[in-house]
C-alpha cells in the first residue's frame, strides 16, 4: 500500500509550431497543443501524449478536453492505481485513452521504453506506407501520377490513397495506370465513409477488387451503420479496415463484441 501512496501525477501542456503547415482531410493546421501526462511512482517515470489534433471531437471540444483531463489527474492521484479499467468510466476522447495507455506502460517497462521487440533494439525496421492526400489530385491526373510514382521511386511499396466522389473516376484510371507500371504495388484504400450507401460501397469494393492492388479499403460508409457495416463485412471481397467506426470505443471488451458483431472480414 505505501508503494500507491508514492505516485503521483500531474500534466504537461505544451504548444508546437509546425516548420511546414501540416493538413489531415478536414483542415489545416500550423500549431498544435498536446497535453502530457507525467506519472512518477519509486523513482520511476511514465509519460503519455494526449494529442488532440488526432481525435476529431477533441478538436472540436479543446475546452472541455483539458477539463477532463485535469479531473482525470486528480482521479489518479484519488485511486492510485496503474490498471487502465479503473478510468475507462472517467474518459470520453480516444486521445486521452492513448496518453493514459501510454503512461501506463512507460511507467511500467521504464520509460521511454513501451514493449520490448526487435524494433526498440535496433534489430528490425518496421515497414511503413506513403500517403496520397486528397489535395493530391486538385489540379489534374498527371500531377498526381508524379507524386505518386515519386513515392514509389523513394521506396514505397505500399501507399494509403484517400479517396472521396469528387475524384473517384480520376483516383480509379490512375490506379489502372499504377497496375499496368507497377504491378508489385499495393494500395490501401480510405473511403472515409464517402459511400452514401452499401450498393454504392458494394460497386466501389468489386470495382477496386478487380484491379487486383488493392490491399483493403478503410471506413467505406459513414460510422454508426452498424447493419450495413455487418454486411458489408461479411460479403466484401476486399478486407474492410474501421476507423471512425470505433471513435469513442474505450473498452477492449466493447471493441471485441463489435468486432463479433460485424464479423470476421475486417481489419483494425
Amino acid at each position: 500500500m505505501n508503494n500507491f501512496k508514492k505516485m503521483n501525477c500531474f500534466l504537461k501542456k505544451r504548444i508546437f509550431f509546425f516548420k511546414k503547415k501540416v493538413f489531415n482531410s478536414n483542415r489545416t493546421f500550423r500549431k498544435n497543443i498536446i497535453w502530457f501526462i507525467i506519472l512518477t511512482q519509486n523513482n520511476k517515470i511514465g509519460i503519455g501524449e494526449c494529442n488532440p489534433i488526432l481525435d476529431q471531437f477533441a478538436l472540436k471540444n479543446l475546452k472541455n478536453f483539458e477539463i477532463e483531463l485535469k479531473n482525470l489527474s486528480k482521479m489518479i492521484l484519488f485511486l492510485k492505481k496503474t490498471e487502465m479499467c479503473f478510468y475507462y468510466k472517467y474518459i470520453s476522447y480516444s486521445s486521452i485513452l492513448f496518453g493514459l495507455e501510454q503512461a501506463f506502460l512507460s511507467l511500467k517497462n521504464k520509460f521511454p521504453m513501451l514493449y520490448h521487440s526487435k524494433f526498440t533494439y535496433g534489430i528490425e525496421g518496421i515497414p511503413i506506407n506513403s500517403l496520397m492526400w486528397l489535395n493530391s489530385f486538385n489540379k489534374d491526373k498527371k500531377y498526381a501520377m508524379e507524386k505518386m510514382e515519386n513515392q514509389i521511386i523513394e521506396g514505397f511499396s505500399l501507399i494509403k490513397m484517400k479517396v472521396n466522389m469528387k475524384f473517384i473516376n480520376d483516383q480509379y484510371f490512375i490506379l489502372k495506370e499504377i497496375k499496368r507500371k507497377y504491378p508489385f504495388l499495393k494500395i490501401r484504400v480510405d473511403a472515409n465513409g464517402c459511400f452514401e450507401n452499401i450498393q454504392k460501397a458494394f460497386y466501389y469494393l468489386n470495382k477496386f477488387y478487380d484491379l487486383g492492388i488493392i490491399d483493403s479499403m478503410e471506413q467505406p460508409i459513414s460510422s454508426g451503420n452498424w447493419k450495413d457495416m455487418s454486411e458489408i463485412c461479411k460479403k466484401s471481397k476486399l478486407p474492410i479496415a474501421l476507423d471512425e467506426e470505433l471513435a469513442n470505443i474505450h473498452e477492449l471488451k466493447k471493441k471485441q463484441s463489435y468486432w463479433i458483431l460485424l464479423n470476421l472480414n475486417m481489419l483494425y
